[in-house]
């Protein structure tokens, strides 16, 4: 009798433990697959992370529509009916080839996605990329060059969304810039197609980074969709979160409206979709987090981007960060009259994750609450994973160090952010919360220090200020729709934000 009861006992809490997992990765829905359906690919590559990130991840409160779940259901079934290798894409690609449109050849449509800049700006920029596509029944191909391999494990289930490597002229597209002649913006310059072409060719380029002209930013209007949607492949090069200009488009205005009734969670729900890291990265993460961050009762994370030297020095943002978190309450004052004459024996109470090209933070904050006991008892430890002095992102392994600790950063309690970074804005889109932002230095320290964002959204640095329906340029985009507003970090960005907020 003893053995049965220690027997039912044990599979009750069992079955509690599998209860509260499965009702945990559920509230997540949409990245509610088998991951024994990735091995279909033909890769043969894991995907430990997507499983196990329930173990480090908060379960999020932001819950997706299910209209988003089940259009992400139906995106997958297209990406792995048209995807690379199939006989749809096969297809696909003589039309390609022939710079002809055949609507007898494929019903499937592309948008390949190109490079540039950092991360933060890859990331922000695929998934601008992939709502497009989910917009326009587009299937999202990445051009990965080899400084993104193994960063991230393949999102879609049964497909790959890897460009190939045989695709027509791929050697080229890196070269693809704005002056390019075949690009959608100097064709309309130079009146090569208008909006009554009948012949349109069976692809063109779109060039959407930050220095983007005024013909490019036509991408963004109505009348230039119903163009675009006829072209079979459209090869994107971007740099930029431009998806919140989607929602100034009266064609894509109900879609939008049903698949994010909550505006601020877009980049949240996608991001979390899209980015799971590979098994590589996710060792980096796991290893690092167990040695350094598990056993703290809270985990603050800061990330410091300097973007000039010269204006921003060392001293004045030391001491702006020191101000943002001592106003904040976000870590204890220490007596600087008292010393730590041996390490404390009581657990951690706050653990502090600084991100940064430079060690100097750092040390400078280890070196405060290492020495000096605080004010409140609390034991406060501070961490900092890498300080590679310049950004290379052109070097697969400081990516995948980047990515590691973008992710790391999402696991936090509290974010603090530096202005303008696209490295900050993954992060706390990814977390799923609103973070304190830096404000950034011009010569003298802001006051106040930092400020609570008022979205989680990123910010798109760049956006058009052409308002197509008035035809004119002297219209404030940021005042155009409710969730639309200027960012917090930059005056004339643009973000996402709950019309409450």
């Amino acid at each position: 009798m003893k053995t049965y009861s220690k027997v039912g006992a044990c599979l009750i809490v069992f079955s509690v433990v599998l209860i509260f997992f499965f009702q945990d990765t559920a509230l997540d829905s949409i990245t509610r697959f088998a991951s024994t359906s990735f091995f279909a690919t033909g890769s043969g590559d894991s995907c430990l992370s997507r499983n196990q990130s329930v173990l480090y991840r908060k379960s999020s409160p932001h819950k997706p529509s299910s209209y988003l779940v089940s259009k992400l259901r139906s995106y997958e079934e297209l990406h792995k009916r048209c995807g690379p290798h199939t006989d749809s894409y096969k297809r696909s690609m003589k039309q390609l080839k022939s710079g002809q449109i055949d609507h007898n050849s494929s019903d499937c449509r592309y948008v390949v996605w190109v490079a540039d800049c950092g991360l933060g700006n890859r990331m922000l920029s695929i998934t601008s990329a992939f709502l497009y596509g989910l917009l326009t029944n587009r299937v999202l191909l990445i051009d990965q060059e080899q400084e993104m391999a193994d960063l991230f494990c393949e999102p879609f289930p049964n497909a790959s969304w890897i460009l190939p490597e045989k695709f027509p002229f791929k050697k080229k597209l890196r070269e693809f810039n704005q002056k390019y002649s075949h690009s959608y913006g100097n064709m309309l310059k130079n009146n090569i197609i208008n909006y009554s072409t009948q012949l349109l060719p069976s692809y063109l380029y779109l060039y959407l980074c930050h220095d983007g002209d005024h013909h490019d930013q036509l991408f963004f209007c109505d009348q230039d969709q119903a163009l675009l949607n006829q072209v079979p492949w459209l090869i994107m090069k971007s740099n930029v979160y431009f998806l919140p200009s989607m929602f100034l488009m009266s064609s894509f205005d109900q879609e939008l409206d049903k698949l994010f009734p909550d505006k601020e969670t877009v980049f949240h729900h996608l991001g979390r979709y899209l980015f799971h890291p590979s098994d590589r990265v996710w060792g980096l993460i796991t290893k690092y987090y167990q040695d350094h961050l598990a056993k703290a009762e809270k985990r603050i994370g800061i990330q410091i981007r300097i973007f000039d030297a010269k204006t921003s020095p060392f001293e004045s943002v030391m001491e702006q960060i020191l101000a943002c978190i001592q106003k904040e309450k976000l870590l204890p004052e220490v007596d600087n009259e008292k010393y730590i004459s041996s390490p404390s024996k009581n657990q951690t109470s706050k653990v502090v994750l600084v991100t940064s090209l430079f060690r100097g933070y750092f040390e400078k904050l280890n070196k405060m609450y290492g020495e000096h006991p605080t004010k409140t008892g609390e034991v406060v430890a501070v961490y900092q994973p890498s300080h590679e002095e310049e950004q290379r992102s052109y070097w697969n392994s400081h990516n995948m160090q980047a990515w590691a600790e973008i992710y790391l950063l999402s696991l936090s309690d509290e974010l603090v952010t530096s202005a303008w970074s696209t490295f900050g804005y993954v992060a706390q889109g990814l977390r799923g919360i609103r973070p304190l932002i830096l404000y950034k230095i011009d010569q003298t320290i802001p006051d106040p220090p930092c400020g609570r964002g008022v979205s989680m959204e990123p910010c798109y640095h760049a956006p058009p200020i052409f308002d197509c329906k008035a035809q004119t340029t002297t219209v404030d985009i940021g005042a155009l729709v409710p969730h639309l507003r200027h960012c917090e970090d930059i005056s004339w960005g643009l973000k996402l934000f709950n019309t409450s907020s």
